[in-house]
């Protein structure tokens, strides 16, 4: 059996067991993850309904998109003028509970939903409890997502000169990453952040130029077959500039390493969000720890399990997620260390294999 169609029976096992009769889906991603098609509604409605008990699935679709599954499940298709509401009846059809991403639809499809004679109720976390564990062919593609980003880093780094800007090397990133065949140029996130513009976790690259001494934090993703890869590491033009930035790169490093080394299996979440954060606090820098320990990853850049403080969720074999502790000083800098991670049977796996040592990071130009 192929992966698509246990992904398809697992799904449908899931929802029986929370005792939903029928699904239906919206988020692109999970639909790609059922069905392998990606799709790109703008303002149309399409919808994955799935058949718990005949372990089926039907999509529906403006009719301007018909064949968009390119034959994976039937479609019944709608006309613009006439709307959803009556193709969603129809492969709805008979249903006591029927499930929907809440989250993800408008209230108007809400309403669709609410008249089809049946209970509606939150899909929940169910489809994000499958996505979370990744099977064998997820896990190769991210890490040849992760090779992308290390082999960026390395393409780029004897090429960064005082007086080069941020958005030149952001651009620079971007093409050379856009090379590799699967990887879509669709959707990028690159953060090129230089001196104390680093200090800001989710700055934009604009127009600085860059100096002797500068710290130059990159943050950026490969975007590769709709599987992502994440990475931060900060670079140092020449030699490094400000005492302070060492101080707290090895203290990040060191925050980094202790929350890898606690990954495994039955370990929660929560957990390693502390191990990066006692460190950090017990060098005097907690209040400047501005953000949780890393987020998921997968077919989407930020998906479950977040590593956060607050989340009990106890990690299994399969799950993917960042590990990226940082401190960040106005009018100084900002120092982040970010890993893409697999939880393996006895530990972990770390896809991106960058050197994070910082002697490592100090450009000669």
């Amino acid at each position: 059996m192929d992966a698509l169609k246990i992904r398809l029976q697992n799904a449908c096992e899931l929802l029986k067991k929370e005792g939903f009769d029928k699904a239906i889906i919206g988020d692109p991603m999970s639909i790609n993850y059922l069905t392998g098609i990606s799709i790109i509604p703008y303002e149309r409605y399409y919808g994955l309904v799935v058949d718990a008990d005949a372990c089926s699935a039907t999509m529906v679709n403006p009719s301007v998109d018909t064949g968009c599954m390119k034959g994976t499940v039937k479609e019944v298709t709608y006309l613009d003028s006439d709307g959803p509401a009556a193709a969603i009846r129809e492969v709805v059809g008979e249903c006591k509970k029927l499930a929907v991403e809440t989250k993800y639809f408008s209230m108007a499809i809400g309403e669709i939903f609410h008249g089809l004679g049946c209970e509606v109720a939150d899909i929940g976390n169910c489809i994000a409890k499958l996505r979370m564990c990744k099977d064998e062919s997820e896990i190769e593609t991210m890490q040849f997502a992760a090779k992308i980003v290390d082999e960026a880093i390395a393409y780029v780094s004897d090429k960064i000169k005082p007086g080069m800007t941020e958005k030149e090397l952001n651009m620079m990133l971007y093409s050379y990453m856009s090379t590799y065949p699967g990887f879509i140029t669709d959707e990028f996130i690159i953060l090129v952040l230089g001196a104390d513009n680093s200090a800001n976790p989710h700055g934009v690259s604009g127009d600085y130029a860059f100096k002797d001494g500068d710290i130059i934090l990159l943050d950026f993703c490969a975007y590769y077959k709709h599987y992502w890869s994440d990475i931060t590491r900060c670079l140092f033009l020449g030699h490094v500039g400000n005492p302070k930035l060492a101080e707290i790169y090895d203290i990040v490093l060191r925050a980094n390493l202790a929350a890898i080394a606690k990954v495994k299996p039955g370990v929660k979440a929560c957990e390693i969000d502390k191990a990066a954060r006692d460190v950090i606090t017990e060098a005097g820098y907690g209040e400047l720890f501005l953000h949780r320990t890393g987020h998921g990853l997968g077919l989407s850049v930020h998906e479950e399990p977040n590593i956060s403080s607050d989340n009990q969720l106890v990690l299994e074999e399969g799950m993917t997620f960042t590990i990226e502790p940082g401190i960040y000083i106005e009018g100084v800098g900002g120092v982040r260390i970010e890993d893409d991670i697999l939880v393996t049977k006895d530990g972990c796996h770390i896809f991106t294999t960058t050197s994070k040592k910082m002697e490592d990071h100090i450009l000669k130009y």
